[in-house]
């Protein structure tokens, strides 16, 4: 549904449309002001993001307006569609435009996410759970799901659009699980986060504590380089990762890509989440300033 700041969804109330018009008109007037009459743009094309995810945190730290509304040359231009295979990337309008971020990344499935991994890593998460001895996680192909659940293998009752993946042993203690997660912007890795779940909770998104981390005392720089080389191949230039450490082999296993992610994660300390968000920020305006428009 179009407005005029943004395409709102067709279900919004006329009235909802205005008002969000009217003071996101008042916003844009004193950031206008604020920034010596000069109003910079970050677009988020087709969906427009939440207030949770990190690019609306980033632009509202650069004092840049967002919107989802098509505007030539943007300060910085974000193909932003929250499906796992997206199609809105030929639209004319991102097609027409120079520099879009994320716009030859279409396919962030968890399919997809172990092919790449393989032919970067040489080693990947998937077995064949038929002939698979032991424990696995079955778990939907489809991204942010979190369902998967531990299994006994062999096992013969996998449906369509359901992968298993074997069980990467990120236990902190006997009740405790640790996930990375890991932000890419451009070919910079600016920070890192811990996000601790109960074992119960370990596949859903559900965190009792997460903590910023530097990337450099938790990843070796062979790794973080295998890590861009991830971002390269999946073509992605705005993601975050979701990355385990496997206790028994010492290895990572990126196992999910999300291209519109939520963050700071929630459980940050308020110290570490203004941090985080200048650090995210200061990498998406490098990414910006080395850009010809």
């Amino acid at each position: 549904m179009r407005g005029l700041r943004n395409h709102y969804r067709a279900s919004m109330p006329f009235s909802e449309r205005l008002s969000k018009d009217l003071i996101g008109a008042l916003g844009d007037a004193l950031l206008w002001v604020k920034n010596g009459g000069k109003l910079e743009k970050i677009i988020t094309y087709p969906d427009y993001p939440s207030k949770r995810t990190t690019i609306y945190k980033i632009a509202k730290h650069l004092g840049y307006r967002l919107s989802n509304k098509p505007f030539d040359q943007p300060a910085a231009l974000l193909f932003f569609e929250d499906k796992t295979t997206k199609f809105a990337a030929q639209s004319d309008y991102l097609q027409s435009q120079k520099n879009v971020m994320n716009i030859h990344c279409t396919d962030i499935s968890k399919v997809k996410v172990d092919e790449v991994h393989q032919a970067v890593f040489s080693y990947n998460t998937f077995v064949d759970p038929r002939t698979h001895q032991g424990k696995a996680v079955l778990k939907s192909d489809e991204n942010a799901m979190h369902d998967g659940k531990v299994i006994d293998c062999p096992y013969h009752d996998a449906q369509q659009g359901q992968v298993v993946q074997v069980v990467i042993d990120n236990t902190v203690d006997a009740h405790t699980v640790m996930d990375y997660r890991v932000p890419v912007i451009g070919k910079a890795l600016p920070l890192a986060y811990k996000k601790f779940k109960s074992m119960e909770k370990r596949f859903t998104n559900d965190v009792h504590l997460s903590e910023l981390i530097d990337i450099d005392q938790f990843f070796s720089k062979e790794e973080q380089g295998l890590i861009l080389q991830f971002a390269a191949a999946m073509k992605v230039d705005f993601a975050e990762f979701d990355v385990l450490r496997d206790h028994q082999s010492g290895k990572i296993y990126i196992i999910d890509v999300n291209t519109t992610p939520y963050g700071p994660p929630a459980e940050l300390s308020k110290r570490d989440h203004q941090l985080a968000v200048e650090r995210l920020t200061a990498a998406m305006k490098g990414w910006i300033e080395g850009q010809v428009r």
